[in-house]
């Protein structure tokens, strides 16, 4: 498949309201995907994102530890291991306090500040969004 043809189809792919094109062609393979502006809401349902607004705007004068990413929150390493941080805890900058799974990998989320925690504001295994208060902590 020569340069022209390829240049085609990002034309036909930019013009059409397709979200993909994949040519396989003998020996050449090429997969083409248009850029989404908005993936969270995207893979979110629009309900939940209002919820977790709603949430955050309750919680912000409270002092908190945000999620750094996207992704999916775990308390604690494996399934039968005891949680990273429980209520009334004490923390220390650095500790290891949950992971967030984005893109299949875990990610260990640590303690920005030191305090106690005060409450912890996500379930296991909800996805949650950037900023998003994770922790109350004093």
């Amino acid at each position: 498949m020569d340069i022209e043809k390829v240049k085609e189809l990002i034309n036909i792919l930019e013009e059409s309201q397709l979200e993909c094109i994949e040519i396989k062609e003998n020996d050449f393979e090429i997969k083409l995907l248009k850029p989404t502006t908005n993936v969270v809401e995207q893979v979110i349902n629009p309900k939940i994102v209002n919820e977790i607004k709603e949430e955050v705007s309750i919680k912000k004068d409270l002092n908190t530890i945000d999620s750094p990413l996207v992704g999916t929150f775990y308390s604690k390493p494996a399934p039968d291991a005891k949680k990273y941080v429980n209520i009334n805890q004490n923390v220390n900058v650095g500790d290891v306090i949950c992971i967030i799974e984005a893109m299949k990998v875990m990610n260990e989320i640590k303690a920005e500040k030191s305090g106690v925690i005060k409450e912890i504001l996500v379930d296991d295994e909800v996805m949650v969004e950037f900023g998003q208060p994770l922790f109350v902590i004093e």
